[in-house]
């Protein structure tokens, strides 16, 4: 089945490559961009499509939406798009793409809050009493899938350096794998952590003194108080962002994000991971890559576009930044994948 899947996207993709005649980006050869699956697979179906026609109306090229089924249907069909790609793939996926075909190449990352990387976090309910990892042994861990950054490739890692062997559970999406927690159907999934935000409050002052939260510091700062197990004071709470927010607001039937905080907690992270990226098939001319990397610039920065893109569910991108392949080296490092000459 999942051989079928992956032919599916390959064929999609492909549509365009019976009209190589036909300039790119008009509706006889459309541009396709792909996206990964890898939150809320119902909301990524809803808000892509959307994104794709803004772009389109923004560039005045065709630009088709195409939803991967899967990770490794993501990876496939950038590897062997014929130039007339562009997608949204991980950090894990963007670091093998390029490995297989190193003419596929990034031009934007994402912001999220003001901060350039992520982190692979490990949540479980509180209840549960987990203080380490080696607590972790033997438990039913669930995750979105193997070729997920957070969600696999780095837990697993460190999981594997520690000795830790738990019971595998591939749920599909990060949503998913935190769901099985909360349904009691694991002991602890991972997916993506992203940097607590402090009160709005505070913010003029943290400012003003350039302090900002950076990774190693406390995950739940400004959000739960290990002294008194509990929410932090009113005064300063600040606000979570991370995985839980996403269930919050886009499942709800768990109850609102300080019900979920109170009730899922972390247990540790692996990290800094750099944000994922815009990146285009080998091949894709220079001058639509322009046009398309300048609308999505312009996009994300309109109420429009930053509802879309920030929505939770979907990948809660708040603007974007110029980056080169080099951005992803140090990744590359710490999964062991071998640094492209330049």
């Amino acid at each position: 089945m999942k051989r079928l899947l992956v032919l599916a996207v390959l064929a999609a993709v492909a549509l365009g490559t019976t009209g190589l005649a036909q300039a790119l980006g008009t509706a006889a050869r459309p541009i396709t961009m792909l996206f990964v699956p890898s939150v809320k697979v119902d909301v990524i179906q809803e808000v892509g499509p959307k994104i794709a026609e803004a772009l389109s109306k923004l560039t005045g090229l065709v630009i088709r939406p195409v939803i991967a089924p899967d990770y490794a249907a993501m990876i496939e069909a950038m590897i062997t798009a014929k130039g007339d790609t562009f997608g949204i793939p991980t950090t894990d996926q963007y670091a093998r793409i390029t490995n297989a075909n190193p003419g596929v190449h990034c031009r934007l990352a994402a912001v999220r809050f003001g901060y350039h990387f992520y982190f692979a976090t490990i949540y479980a309910l509180r209840e549960k009493g987990y203080t380490s990892l080696r607590d972790l042994d033997g438990k039913v861990w669930a995750f979105a899938s193997r070729r997920s950054t957070s969600g696999y490739v780095l837990p697993s890692g460190l999981f594997k350096a520690e000795g830790i062997v738990p019971i595998e559970r591939e749920a599909g999406t990060h949503v998913a794998a935190m769901i099985q927690i909360l349904e009691g159907q694991a002991d602890f999934c991972t997916g993506y952590g992203s940097p607590p935000l402090p009160p709005a409050a505070a913010q003029p002052f943290l400012d003003y003194i350039g302090w900002r939260w950076d990774y190693g510091m406390d995950p739940e700062l400004w959000l739960w108080d290990k002294a008194t197990n509990d929410l932090v004071a009113p005064a300063l709470l600040g606000e979570c962002r991370d995985l839980r927010w996403a269930i919050a607001t886009e499942v709800k039937v768990y109850g609102d994000i300080w019900t979920l905080v109170k009730k899922i907690g972390i247990v540790d992270t692996v990290g800094p991971i750099p944000n994922d990226s815009i990146a285009f098939a080998a091949g894709f001319p220079k001058d639509l890559e322009d046009k398309i990397v300048e609308a999505i610039e312009k996009h994300i920065r309109t109420p429009e576009g930053y509802a879309l893109w920030s929505r939770p569910g979907f990948y809660e991108w708040t603007d974007v930044v110029r980056i080169t392949d080099s951005y992803y080296d140090a990744y590359r490092r710490l999964v062991g994948l071998p640094v492209p000459p330049r």
